[in-house]
């Protein structure tokens, strides 16, 4: 039996098809960049535009569900639609135009699939730290997904609200006193920001997901790219290898997010995993049937 996860991102909708009886192989991976979440921050709502755009990426998916003879899906929807006023139309179109119930998740329940997702792709000698940067959001989680804390703070947000050092710095703030234990757990980092960094590093013309999983990046790395990317105009990021066009306009705020909270959580390197919250609950779904 083949199950499908759906994740509605503020920046994109992404897709996992796998295996119930082997969860930890994808059989097929898919994203639309729809952007969901622009103008959010500003006016908590989804425009009529973007709500198109996504139930568009969202039908297109759906077809790659239905090639793949997916028996179960769970679609979940996280930062910007949780936050959005009229959430609920949303929600009602994406039934009435294509049949799927969409479920929108606390920030809480976003940070334990990822948590679960990346423990399932990656094996750890100490339990990680886990940091979710998305577009509109930013999960911490850490021992055995007991500890869980989301920051409204993310890519898109910070791009939009044109945020500068002190204003991240400000929002980073809200984790307060951490503890103690933290300083033990290694950082991982799930999310599109930390995956176009490994991939424009190596200079990806077609992107590798086997050769962005469990990669490390030190923050001189990570700073010498913000650098780069800092120098260069919109439409030479848009061409810049490794780096999807779509995100080109976000990924100078993801990356700066990222350097202040290494620095806030007093970190040289991170490991990043392809493994996140679409894994997650796959292997929740397929632990369910058992």
């Amino acid at each position: 039996m083949n199950y499908a996860a759906i994740d509605i991102g503020t920046n994109s909708c992404r897709l996992l098809v796998a295996d119930a009886s082997e969860p930890g192989r994808a059989l097929m991976r898919e994203i639309q960049t729809t952007r969901i979440g622009a103008g959010v921050d500003q006016n908590k709502h989804l425009s009529p535009e973007a709500m198109d755009r996504t139930i568009q990426g969202l039908a297109k998916l759906q077809q790659i569900t239905q090639s793949y003879n997916v028996v179960h899906a769970r679609i979940v929807a996280t930062s910007a639609v949780r936050e959005a006023d009229n959430r609920q139309h949303f929600i009602k179109r994406v039934q009435q135009e294509i049949g799927w119930d969409v479920e929108v998740i606390t920030g809480e329940e976003e940070a334990r699939l990822s948590y679960r997702g990346v423990c399932s792709g990656l094996a750890f000698e100490h339990l990680p730290l886990v940091v979710d940067l998305g577009g509109g959001s930013t999960e911490f989680m850490a021992g055995d997904d007991k500890e869980l804390i989301s920051l409204p703070i993310g890519a898109v947000r910070a791009t939009e609200a044109e945020m500068s050092i002190a204003d991240i710095y400000a929002r980073l703030k809200q984790l307060g006193n951490l503890p103690e234990t933290w300083k033990d757990y290694p950082l991982v980092v799930v999310g599109g920001t930390a995956t176009s960094l490994v991939s424009i590093k190596h200079g990806m013309d077609e992107y590798n997901r086997d050769m962005v999983h469990g990669q490390t990046l030190t923050r001189q790395e990570i700073m010498d790219i913000y650098a780069m990317l800092e120098r260069m105009p919109l439409n030479l990021r848009r061409r810049l290898p490794g780096l999807q066009p779509e995100r080109a306009d976000i990924i100078n705020k993801g990356a700066l997010i990222l350097l202040l909270i290494m620095d806030y959580l007093v970190r040289e390197e991170i490991i990043v995993s392809e493994s996140d919250i679409l894994d997650g609950i796959i292997e929740e779904m397929t632990r369910e049937e058992i």
